[in-house]
């Protein structure tokens, strides 16, 4: 069995992506505003009668947006294909993907749902300890390995090293502060069907830290397999090597899709009749766009804005 080459290895990742592209496309994201039923609109709350008039022009430009974005998806594969340059397309189809919908839902937002009802709120008097919801050993696994790819690339004294992979890797891997902010952030509950939206948005942040940490560990084994193929002389002249590493990456991925898509198919059932968290004011503050807490925005805008400056400074580096 012959070691893969760097292409072949893109092809394998690109064509992972398409195929998750596709699925999520079909099953969940084309149907995605109806998911709260006719009275919601990418959990925005709306009137009666919403989908018999103004809701259709706004559909019809959310699944506009979404065909444009995978025309453009397709396009640049298929240019990227023919360059045989698929990084380009495999570092640029995230940013494209995710700012386009977070656009969208934010504008949303501001058109729909910029006066949303003020509804009673229940107090939930379980305090949730870190522990319940990350794996502490698991933690330390994954910062072992980042701390021991890099002593291998920091040893090297052979060939040049490029040292905006290993840093986009690990800054990608870095999700630990995002985890943490999830436990401690919440929505407001409302008063009625309090237990049902608890155990609703517990298993919607349990779903959120299992996504973050297998998309952690996705970029954990790419580091390491870079740092073993970098610095590790053996490790290019052994194939089967090679593949392991690149066999646990797609465990990994497999792993992190059924999470994913585990995850909408609990949104859509255990959410069926509850009211979407952000769609309604509680008496006493303003309920957050994103439906997640201040701190944890923030911190998404930097770890999410420190991949696109890597990211699109490595797609300048290879032009």
């Amino acid at each position: 069995m012959n070691a893969p080459t760097a292409f072949e290895l893109e092809v394998l990742s690109t064509t992972l992506i398409v195929l998750a592209l596709v699925y999520a496309l079909v099953k969940y994201l084309w149907s995605q505003p109806l998911q709260n039923g006719p009275g919601f609109f990418l959990g925005n709350e709306v009137p009666a009668g919403f989908y018999e008039g103004p809701g259709r022009t706004w559909l019809k430009a959310y699944r506009a947006t979404l065909a444009a974005l995978h025309l453009v998806l397709a396009a640049a594969l298929g240019a990227c294909i023919v360059l045989r340059r698929l990084d380009l397309w495999y570092f640029g189809t995230p940013l494209l993907y995710v700012t386009t919908l977070l656009a969208f839902h934010a504008w949303t937002r501001h058109k729909l749902g910029s006066n949303p009802p003020i509804r009673p709120v229940a107090l939930a008097l379980e305090t949730r300890r870190l522990g319940d919801y990350i794996s502490w050993p698991f933690e330390a696994l994954s910062a072992t390995i980042i701390a021991f790819s890099w002593w291998l690339l920091m040893r090297h004294g052979g060939t040049r090293i490029e040292w905006l992979p290993p840093l986009l890797f690990t800054w990608t891997a870095l999700v630990l502060p995002g985890k943490i902010l999830i436990v401690r952030s919440g929505s407001p509950l409302p008063a009625e069907r309090a237990e049902e939206h608890y155990r609703y948005q517990d298993a919607m942040r349990r779903n959120g830290i299992d996504v973050l940490s297998a998309w952690s560990w996705l970029f954990v084994i790419f580091l390491f397999g870079f740092a073993l193929r970098r610095a590790w002389t053996p490790a290019r002249n052994v194939p089967w090597l090679q593949w392991l590493i690149l066999g646990i990456f797609w465990a990994f991925w497999g792993y992190m899709m059924f999470v994913v898509f585990r995850g909408q198919r609990l949104a859509a059932n255990m959410g069926r009749g509850l009211l979407p968290s952000g769609s309604w004011l509680t008496p006493f503050r303003r309920a957050s766009w994103t439906r997640m807490s201040r701190p944890y925005d923030i911190w998404f805008a930097i770890w999410f804005g420190g991949i696109m400056v890597l990211s699109l400074y490595s797609m300048y580096a290879h032009l």
